[in-house]
């Protein structure tokens, strides 16, 4: 289970995330970020659209999901966690590939022409590390040591550039169930102010700094409040009560968020992995699915794109568990009625597999581009170029109709 102890030295920005640090502070205080956004807010209103992002945290096999069932390379890799044609969907005009009868869903959306595979995704020079992968992903920067030009993650720096609104990004992570985010009950607000140690100062002649304390508590009150009582009478589809749900009782809500974000774990399967998938991958389809019923019940579907993407992909041989372990490129999944469905990328062939790990083709910044300039209408250059960093943006084909 090489890769999983990760007890590394934090960068910097991985300090900040994981002690607390907001991500409005960091704007606030973050030079570049505010020279972006001076530089390029409100050149575009954009088009309105939601993009979700659903983030697969473990390291999801594609193999396990689109399998090259008839490839004899696939086989003999994984005698005993290759999928066969009785556990797949083959699909449409390219029966070779199959979609896992784990993810029905995901089958018949790219039987309709709404589910779009990017095939072979990930970035420059890989690594096996989680955190440092999910950072990568996070926030948009491969050289996570020498980067200075922002302290947030993309979709982050994307809201203070173009649509600086407290709703504009949520992330179902944060708010838990939206009908009670937040503090409703006083009692911990003010233990957490407590915690500061100036509670008492705060009282009664506040400095400047304390007084910004003071009204950020109040901010919080009020858009907490804002989100609890416009979540109330949100009705569901179905009994599930996952992410998928939490984002579509933020959908519901209708306060001008155009990036939700949701995240799935579990997938990191050095053992046992089919009976993990068994489980992983039933939960995602059918909590998808109950999203996809509620967004349509609330006539948002037409204008939402789900995109899934895990942190790197896994070997292409099993181990002796039988599972996989960390490997290299994976596969980014693009759903909704305006996506152009398909195979995009890179086909997985026999050398590919023949490799250790899938090899890298399309950088994950050219899909995320696509989606920032194609479906929320927005300029993705600030976003994405910056620290000097330089990644091929094209994807090979259109991922949007």
């Amino acid at each position: 289970m090489e890769g999983c102890n990760e007890f590394k030295k934090m960068s910097r920005r991985s300090f900040l995330v994981r002690t607390g640090a907001g991500i409005g502070a960091l704007g606030l205080i973050d030079p570049g970020l505010r020279a972006v956004a001076q530089t390029f807010a409100q050149t575009n209103a954009g088009t309105g659209n939601l993009l979700v992002l659903c983030q697969l945290n473990g390291g999801m096999d594609a193999l396990s999901f689109l399998a090259p069932h008839t490839n004899a390379a696939y086989q003999a890799k994984r005698p005993l966690l290759a999928l066969g044609a009785a556990d797949v969907t083959p699909l449409p005009g390219r029966p070779e590939y199959g979609i896992t009868n784990h993810c029905d869903f995901f089958s018949e959306l790219y039987g309709l022409g709404q589910c779009a595979i990017v095939q072979q995704v990930a970035y420059p020079n890989g690594n096996g590390s989680h955190f440092e992968s999910q950072e990568i992903y996070e926030y948009g920067v491969r050289n996570l040591s020498s980067a200075t030009g922002t302290s947030a993650r993309w979709y982050e720096r994307l809201r203070k550039t173009y649509f600086d609104e407290p709703f504009g990004v949520m992330d179902t992570a944060k708010t838990g169930d939206p009908r009670s985010f937040g503090y409703p009950d006083t009692t911990y607000r003010h233990a957490a102010q407590h915690a500061f140690g100036r509670y008492a100062r705060m009282k009664a002649g506040a400095t400047r700094t304390e007084k910004a304390m003071l009204d950020t508590y109040a901010r919080i009150d009020e858009i907490s409040q804002q989100l609890r009582d416009s979540t109330q009478a949100f009705t569901s589809t179905g009994a599930a009560r996952g992410e998928f749900w939490r984002a579509a009782a933020i959908a519901s809500a209708n306060l001008g968020t155009q990036i939700l974000k949701v995240s799935y774990g579990g997938f990191d399967t050095h053992g046992s992995q089919n009976e993990a998938n068994a489980t992983l991958f039933p939960r995602l389809n059918n909590e998808f699915r109950q999203f996809k019923d509620d967004l349509v019940a609330l006539g948002l579907w037409d204008r939402t794109t789900v995109v899934f993407y895990t942190e790197f992909g896994r070997r292409n041989e099993e181990n002796g568990s039988p599972g996989t372990d960390h490997g290299y490129a994976g596969h980014m999944i693009l759903c909704g009625p305006r996506v152009n469905g398909g195979l995009h990328g890179q086909n997985v062939t026999t050398a590919d597999i023949n490799q250790p790990n899938l090899p890298y083709y399309v950088d994950f910044r050219g899909v995320f581009s696509q989606c920032i300039q194609t479906w929320l209408g927005f300029n993705p250059t600030p976003i994405f170029s910056i620290d000097n960093e330089t990644f091929d943006s094209n994807v090979g084909s259109a991922l949007f109709r």
